[in-house]
């Protein structure tokens, strides 16, 4: 399945809405649309919405670490809205839950990002 994306330059972050599956075939899209957006803005942040992402593999795991990398690299942070309790449930067991900050819609990430 095909990644598909929309982005927006909000006040002092970037949102990247993400549709589809995070997998071998199609993770590197998701790095180079993150790097193309990023490039894009003076804003450090990015809120990533994951929402209706319905699969994502090992190799989409190391894309979403390596995209929190570069982020704080820049001195930014980085956010996950994620609801989906099979995703949130491999965060878990991997314990990316500890690593990365997850938040449950919009307003949450927002509020994640001024702590």
């Amino acid at each position: 399945m095909n990644l598909s994306f929309q982005y927006k330059n909000e006040d002092g972050y970037m949102l990247l809405t993400v549709k589809g599956e995070i997998d071998l075939y199609n993770a590197k899209q998701l790095k180079e649309k993150v790097g193309y957006v990023t490039e894009d803005t003076d804003a450090a942040n990015l809120v990533l919405d994951i929402r209706n992402v319905k699969y994502i593999d090992s190799t989409g795991l190391g894309i979403l670490i390596g995209i929190k990398r570069r982020i704080a690299e820049g001195g930014g942070r980085l956010i996950l809205v994620l609801t989906s309790e099979r995703i949130i449930k491999l965060f878990s067991i991997t314990g990316l839950s500890n690593i990365f900050t997850i938040a449950e819609n919009k307003e949450a990430a927002l509020k994640k990002l001024e702590q």
